[in-house]
């Protein structure tokens, strides 16, 4: 093997570790990634250090490019500021990327020096809460976006923090939210990015009435996962949503799928791309059409890794596709703030799908529960359970190719 395919595959290696955990803003649309590095035991931030060689740091930092490339926004990654100061060259790209400075920091003039000069270049910088305080204020000018760990930090400390360091344009990055009502809580307090599970939160949904909208999603899930899916009735569904279909037909005629000639029906589209493709493409215009962003990565990073913890398992694809649709059901709440008990007589759904969200019955809900829980440990970066450890590869890979697949979308 050539020492250029050898690069070429430690960087496909390197790649395939690496996974994007999704920053939002206040409206839940996503401002940025941040970089974390899964090593199948564990989920943590990617770290570029003086532990890191020349040459593994040019396959760090090509990787990183790489990413932002496919996700189309910028990157958060973590450096030292030992390697700021070394004079290693971050073969970044500065306007998409991040640099958030951790582990000891010793204020001195060169550091100082090194990160204006790195801002000059267009590189932007963060600072974790932990690292915050008076002797840092010369540092504190140079940083665009304080990182507040809200595991580590109450609300009361929070509003310290704003009250002591705020200026017009810092921004706030509160992280490890929890729950809606902590999200509400810290936006409240002026924080403007966010990051955690908070979307997890069964909505109060009682009683609210069931828009059109999504009584027409449910109809297109409903053909899509029927055992034998109807293409002249998907069609039909599919042309009072022109923004689907436009959407649908762009990735049809790209240069990766396009064949001879461009395609312009339904039934053309489906043949070139395959039911399988033609599944996720519809669901991914049709969730965004329905949803924040947030929501959307959520659910369908949930509903996918359930359908590959299926076939792990060796179900049927018709099983595998029931549990597809009992996780994409189970994220209703989050889609249409309806729940998937009041959605479900719409749906005509198998008794076993039925069972599953309803009464927490059956191996779908036991592949919900692990999704759910990995869901939760990478969100707020902590470790996995030993049971769930063997599924996060499926969680990681599939969060990956949803978050690639919604910025060819255009999000």
């Amino acid at each position: 093997m050539t020492s250029l395919n050898t690069e070429i595959n430690a960087l496909n290696d390197l790649g395939a570790m690496l996974v994007a955990q999704p920053v939002f803003d206040a409206d839940k649309q996503r401002y940025a990634v941040e970089l974390l590095l899964n090593n199948s035991i564990s989920i943590k931030g990617l770290l570029l250090d003086t532990s890191l060689g020349n040459e593994q740091l040019s396959m760090y930092c090509q990787a990183i490019s790489v990413q932002a490339d496919q996700y189309r926004t910028a990157v958060f990654v973590n450096v030292s500021a030992q390697l700021l100061l070394s004079a290693a060259k971050l073969a970044l790209q500065p306007g998409r990327t991040i640099l958030t400075l951790t582990g000891d920091i010793d204020v001195t003039p060169a550091l100082l020096a090194c990160v204006a000069a790195y801002k000059q270049q267009g590189f932007r910088f963060a600072l974790n809460n932990s690292c915050v305080n008076d002797n840092i204020l010369p540092l504190l000018a140079l940083v665009g976006i304080i990182r507040l760990d809200m595991l580590g930090s109450s609300l009361a400390q929070v509003e310290h923090y704003k009250k002591r360091y705020a200026r017009p344009d810092l921004l706030w990055l509160a992280e490890k939210v929890e729950t809606e009502q902590q999200f509400a809580a810290c936006k409240a307090l002026g924080c403007n990015l966010f990051q955690g599970y908070f979307l997890s939160d069964a909505l109060a949904v009682d009683g609210k009435k069931i828009e059109p909208g999504a009584l027409k999603l449910t109809e297109i899930i409903r053909c899509l996962f029927s055992a034998e899916p109807d293409i002249n009735e998907l069609a039909r569904l599919l042309n009072d949503e022109p923004a689907i279909v436009m959407g649908i037909l762009k990735i049809a005629n790209s240069p990766l799928y396009r064949k001879t000639r461009d395609v312009s029906s339904v039934k053309e589209m489906v043949t070139r791309l395959g039911l399988e493709l033609v599944r996720k493409w519809v669901l991914t215009y049709a969730v965004l059409g329905t949803a924040t962003a947030a929501a959307a990565i959520t659910v369908l990073a949930r509903a996918y890794s359930a359908q590959s913890i299926a076939r792990h398992w060796q179900r049927t694809e018709q099983q595998c596709q029931q549990y597809f649709l009992a996780a994409l059901i189970s994220g209703s709440d989050m889609l249409f703030g309806i729940a998937s008990e009041r959605l479900l007589p719409y749906l005509n759904i198998n008794p076993t799908i039925f069972d599953a969200i309803v009464n927490n019955n059956g191996p779908i809900a036991q592949a919900l529960t692990t999704v759910r829980s990995i869901e939760r440990s990478y969100a707020l970066k902590q470790p996995v359970n030993a049971q769930d450890m063997p599924y996060l590869n499926f969680y990681a890979a599939e969060l990956s190719q949803i978050q690639q697949r919604l910025a060819e979308a255009g999000f």
